[in-house]
């Protein structure tokens, strides 16, 4: 959640723009007035109390120009000062304090708030006691050179700040009168660039080394792709007047939807460490590498990535989160139906938020890096992505929960819940090597579960209902065994027994199917959600998300939680951050590939190939085994379509491929 960016009423100084990154190192504890009570000797110490330090001198004292903290708030309140002079105040939203080092509001628990004792401390009457006291000024003839030397030396500072050690070309006002968006500073090259709401400044911000303000897109991209930067302004003849506020600030330097903090970012502690077992970390604590994290470098990078997705989150949502064919939920074997629930932009936006900011073992959601020359732009493929392998794994088929499309000598088998296209799901269990095992769930023959699926599956005729949603449960509650699809009657046919790929014509233990924006399958991810983020956490004493929810028990619930309707993503993005970011072998390493596709100009699509490999079928050269089906052709399709909805230039070598009429072949530069 980006933090509020209050109004900065100021002209540019053309010689320095950049953000302060000093913060106090520690926090002392707030003064407590002394308890009132009706004694003489509590009136006298009263007496004797020192007066309250919030009235030793205006905030605008302490910091001349810029912003300063107001005494006795506890960091909410905050004020914009020009020359001495306060220009505006404002206060952060419930949650929220002003953190000096970002410039904004932040969350409470990434901010040291100094106390009061601290802030005054800088007050020019203390610094000049100090001064005297430590000078010895004897009958007072030192103290007025002492104190013309200091007002030279806070004459020189200002002197220098205010010119950044530079020759600055000129002062030119930041924002046009009356103007509100986005806009760059002048004479930075388009590198510095700031937020205006009717004519007012906000906080003044820098991309990245490598990077500049690209107004296209409203966000930083890499300089390559940056061709619009604006020429500087003549410089006037005289030093334009300081403005004043005229308006509430904006909250975010980016058109970007601002929500409530998520549940993760605020209620729980982040995820962290559980490698030691039952013994690990507690709820009550904060992994301090996890509160390093969470600084200016993460704040700038959710922006980019905000501003990147929010510019196209109408087509976004349109041509990527909605399938024509979602419509009515059944939500078992009977004739019980519900309302659909399609993956949402808001869904995914919040949960993207939320798997940033809260790591998990230590990983989180990769957005890339602020010191490379394509940091963000990494960012940005990696959630690209993750988007098209939910939007081909889930999404346009309408469904949070796998479908059957496994198709065995002419008949759709039932048991295909218990594995298709190559997998079987109840044998995927967690390796036997470096504490994997403690993970997994056990596999219940006794668990009933039913799948919600929409009816209208991408694929089918208009008008066709797809096959049953996955359904599994102990063989003698079905007659000990199960049958195919029968489209015509659209219903499970049960004249005889109907055998999958793995030779199963039961679905008893076989409730691991997929579930989520990316499928997670199999006793070992279940197990592995439950371990970090479901009962299993709670009850060894981690931090959970989801406390009450067993996922070993109810794996369903990634679907059909009411309570969590944005589970089905976060879900995907565990299994995104645990699995696909992390996977290494002799031959390919994810995030080398991600890089290298990057900066090899987006253009070399053996990397998609690879990871949609790893994602339907674990390993990075599909087909990975005998029976096993890819789509490599409309999963590039659908990268590529993301790629450029988020405003990224794509050198599409296939858009000029012709797929051969009749044959399964391609051209050369398309890779299956």
């Amino acid at each position: 959640q980006p933090p509020d960016h209050p109004n900065v009423a100021v002209t540019v100084n053309t010689a320095s723009h950049g953000m302060s990154s000093k913060r106090p190192n520690t926090m002392a504890p707030p003064t407590s007035p002394l308890p009132l009570l009706p004694t003489v000797l509590h009136l006298l110490l009263l007496l004797l109390q020192p007066p309250q330090t919030q009235a030793d001198c205006a905030p605008c004292e302490i910091t001349p120009t810029g912003f300063a903290l107001r005494p006795g708030t506890g960091c909410r309140e905050y004020v914009n000062c020009q020359d001495g002079v306060e220009v505006q105040s404002q206060a952060c939203n419930g949650g929220l304090v002003f953190d000096l080092n970002i410039k904004g509001c932040n969350w409470d628990y990434m901010v040291t708030c100094p106390s009061d004792e601290e802030i005054l401390a800088a007050c020019p009457d203390s610094a000049e006691e100090t001064t005297e006291e430590s000078g010895g000024g004897g009958d007072g003839g030192g103290g007025d050179n002492a104190q013309e030397g200091q007002g030279d030396e806070g004459q020189d500072d200002q002197e220098s700040d205010s010119g950044g050690g530079g020759d600055p070309k000129c002062e030119v006002p930041l924002c046009e009168m009356g103007f509100s968006g986005m806009t760059t500073v002048p004479f930075s090259e388009c590198v510095d660039y700031v937020m205006c709401s009717n004519g007012v400044p906000g906080t003044v911000m820098s991309c990245p080394y490598g990077q500049k303000y690209d107004v296209r897109i409203q966000a930083c991209n890499i300089v390559a792709q940056v061709t619009n930067c604006a020429p500087d302004p003549t410089c006037p003849p005289t030093k334009s007047p300081t403005t004043s506020p005229a308006s509430d600030p904006t909250l975010a330097p980016t058109s970007v939807e601002t929500s409530e903090p998520t549940r993760s970012a605020v209620e729980t502690t982040p995820m962290a460490g559980g490698g030691s077992g039952a013994g690990g970390n507690t709820a009550a604590a904060v992994d301090p590498s996890v509160q390093a994290r969470m600084d200016v470098e993460l704040l700038e990078g959710l922006y980019v990535m905000d501003a990147h997705i929010a510019a196209n989150k109408i087509l976004i949502a349109r041509e990527l989160l909605t399938s024509p064919n979602v419509g009515r939920v059944r939500t078992s074997s009977s004739a019980l139906f519900q309302s659909g629930t399609p993956f949402t932009y808001t869904g995914f936006k919040d949960s993207l938020h939320t798997m940033i900011t809260t790591p998990i073992d230590g990983q989180s959601f990769y957005i890339g890096e602020s010191q490379s020359l394509n940091g963000r732009v990494y960012g940005l493929v990696n959630i690209a992505a993750f988007l098209a392998m939910s939007v081909a794994d889930s999404i346009h088929s309408g469904s949070c929960d796998e479908i059957n499309n496994d198709i065995v000598g002419g008949y759709l088998p039932i048991s295909n819940a218990c594995g298709q296209n190559g997998l079987d799901y109840q044998s995927m269990t967690c390796p036997n090597q470096d504490d994997q095992e403690k993970y997994a769930c056990p596999v219940d023959t006794n668990m009933v579960a039913y799948a919600s699926i929409a009816l209208g599956s991408a694929g089918r005729d208009q008008g066709e209902k797809p096959p049953m949603p996955f359904y599994c449960g102990p063989a003698q509650s079905y007659g000990g065994f199960t049958g195919h699809w029968d489209y015509i009657s659209e219903t499970e046919n049960r004249d005889r027994p109907i055998e999958n790929k793995l030779g199963r014509q039961d679905v008893e233990g076989c409730c691991w199917w997929g579930r989520g924006a990316i499928h997670t399958r199999g006793p070992c991810a279940y197990g592995k959600l439950n371990y970090y983020l479901g009962k299993r956490a709670a009850d060894e004493g981690r931090p959970s998300m989801y406390p009450e929810i067993d996922f070993c028990i109810d794996p369903s619930a990634i679907c059909s939680n009411d309570k969590y309707p944005d589970l089905k993503w976060i879900a995907g993005m565990f299994r995104w951050i645990t699995e696909i970011q992390s996977y290494e072998t002799e031959e390919f390493r994810y995030m080398d590939g991600l890089k290298g596709f990057v900066d090899g100009g987006l253009n070399d699509w053996g990397f998609m190939h690879a990871v949609a490999g790893i994602v339907t079928q674990g390993c990075h050269s599909p087909p990975c085994m005998e029976g096993a089906e890819f789509n490599g052709v409309e999963k590039k399709a659908i990268f590529v379509k993301t790629l450029k909805l988020f405003g990224l230039v794509v050198n599409d070598k296939a858009a000029t491929g012709r797929r051969l009429e009749g044959e399964n072949e391609i051209a050369e530069d398309v890779i299956v």
